[in-house]
Order: C-alpha cells, then sequence, then structure tokens
C-alpha cells in the first residue's frame, strides 16, 4: 500500500490509486470478498501519523483485514496502532477445510536484543526476505497440529522471486517447509510490486501489485495500481488472478537502463541511485 502523508511527493499518489483500487474492488457488480489480506508495505516510512492514516483508509472496507508487516514497515508503531475491531495482526485463522497463517519475512530487517526480543535495524527497509528458523518452525509445527485439510500462507517477501528480489536462503526456507509441511498449497504475498504468479518448490506464490508503481519483468515498463483476487476450494486448489486500474490515469512508461539492470539483479539498489544521480 506504501500510504503516506505526503503522498503528492511520492512517484505515484497512493491516496489516489486507493481510490482507484477501492472502487473496482468493490463494484457491486464483483462478487463480494470475504475477507481482506494486506501483505506488508502498508507504511511506506513506518511512522505513527502514516499509520493512523491507514486506519482511516481501512475504516472504508465493508469486509474484515487481515495485515502482515514488510520490510516498510516499523513494527513498534504498527503492532500499537493498527490492531482494531475490523483490523486484525492475527496468526492463523481457519477458513472451513483451509487454515491461512500470517507469516513475518522481516527476520534480516531484525537483530536480537540479549533478552531475546526483536528490534528493528536501522536498514530494515532495504532488507530482503527471510523467515528465519523460529517463523519456519512455527508455521511448520502450526500446519502439523491442525487438522485441516489445506494451509495457505500469506506474508510480504515472495520466494522464487527473480533478480533483485531473489534471495536463496528463502527459497531454502519454502523449500524446506513444503518438505516438512506438504499441506502448504500456495503462498500469497507482496514487495515486489509485480502481478505475476511465480512457483517455488513446487507450489505456486501469487505477488500482488501494489498502490504504488508496479513493475512489467518482461518488457520493464512501469504498470499501473492493482490488486489481486483469491478463490479456495475444498480440494486444495486456488484461482487467482490480478486485477489491474487506472490504465488511462497512470500509463505505463520505459524504466530507465540502470533500473533495469538493478532489477535483473546485476548492480545494487545503491549503485543505481548512484548511475541516476550522475545522469
Amino acid at each position: 500500500m506504501h500510504f503516506c502523508t505526503e503522498p503528492e511527493r511520492e512517484p505515484r499518489n497512493t491516496d489516489e490509486s486507493w481510490d482507484a483500487v477501492f472502487s473496482d474492488a468493490f463494484d457491486s457488480r464483483r462478487p463480494r470478498p470475504d475477507l481482506v489480506v494486506i501483505t506488508g508495505d502498508i507504511a511506506h516510512n513506518g511512522t505513527e501519523a502514516e499509520y493512523e492514516k491507514v486506519v482511516e483508509k481501512l475504516s472504508r472496507l465493508p469486509v474484515d483485514a487481515v495485515v502482515c508487516p514488510g520490510n516498510h514497515d516499523r513494527q513498534v508503531p504498527f503492532d500499537a496502532i493498527l490492531p482494531r475491531p475490523g483490523i486484525s495482526s492475527g496468526r492463523t485463522l481457519r477458513v472451513g477445510s483451509w487454515l491461512f497463517l500470517f507469516a513475518d519475512s522481516n527476520a534480516d530487517g531484525r537483530e536480537q536484543r540479549p533478552d531475546g526480543s526483536l528490534v528493528d535495524r536501522e536498514d530494515r527497509t532495504h532488507a530482503h526476505g527471510r523467515f528465519g528458523d523460529a517463523e519456519v518452525s512455527w508455521i511448520a509445527e502450526t500446519v502439523e497440529r491442525s487438522d485441516a485439510d489445506h494451509a495457505f500462507v500469506w506474508t510480504h517477501h515472495p520466494p522464487g522471486a527473480f533478480g533483485f528480489f531473489y534471495k536463496e536462503d528463502h527459497d531454502a526456507e519454502f523449500a524446506r517447509l513444503i518438505d516438512v509441511a506438504p499441506k502448504i498449497r500456495g503462498m500469497g504475498a507482496g514487495h515486489t510490486h509485480t502481478n505475476t504468479t511465480l512457483e517455488c518448490a513446487g507450489r505456486p506464490v501469487h505477488q500482488c501489485p501494489s498502490l504504488s508503481v508496479n513493475l512489467d519483468l518482461d518488457e520493464y515498463t512501469t504498470l499501473p495500481p492493482g490488486y489481486r483476487t483469491y478463490e479456495f476450494f475444498d480440494d486444495g486448489t486456488v484461482a487467482s488472478e490480478a486485477h489491474l486500474v487506472g490504465e488511462e490515469q497512470w500509463p505505463s512508461f520505459s524504466l530507465t537502463e540502470a533500473a533495469r539492470r538493478m532489477l535483473r539483479g546485476e548492480i545494487s539498489y545503491e549503485e543505481m541511485k548512484a548511475e541516476l544521480a550522475v545522469q
């Protein structure tokens, strides 16, 4: 979502894209969803003012929402401000034959205090995804103890991602999870600002488009804002579709060569910024 207090200063005004996405997703001609899941980067800078704004924005939702933290979120204000009636940061949800697990993939953005508690690192925003051993164990044990026929993981960072977003450790974690918890049928994630479905460890990993700038990693162009819908079936299959809105309001444009190289994983984010500054 990347809500911020000065959206007009960002590459895309997420207040405006939220209006467009909300209108499309809850159009009376569409089937009404049962639940909204927001897979991280809810606030752009992780400030208290941004989370207060998030609460106001989400108050429009006619159904309950569950929120997961992303690398742009900050854990203390996230935990203190967001949870309230209609907005949950709960860890599990049973829906019919399905168990939903809302997992935290920000292990690389935190460090452990001597007392065992976790605190955000200053560079959390630029950290890539990883569950960490404790989170992997929690997911596996929770799935094993549940009598649900199927499980689905929601989180921020997708395993199996391309180029800049790829992290070998995260892929290995997910493969290990599928090995010990085969009832996991797939994952819904964010982070990459794309609208594609990947595969990792033989499971689909659905990436949700953002309210902010989205990316076509085949053509290296931008895409308009969007969202993703899911339908879960008793046989363990999942139907999911990405929806992009406002193509006329937010037309596509080509990315710079430096941005392309960064997304392919050839240079770092900092090196891309340095190249663009010279240009």
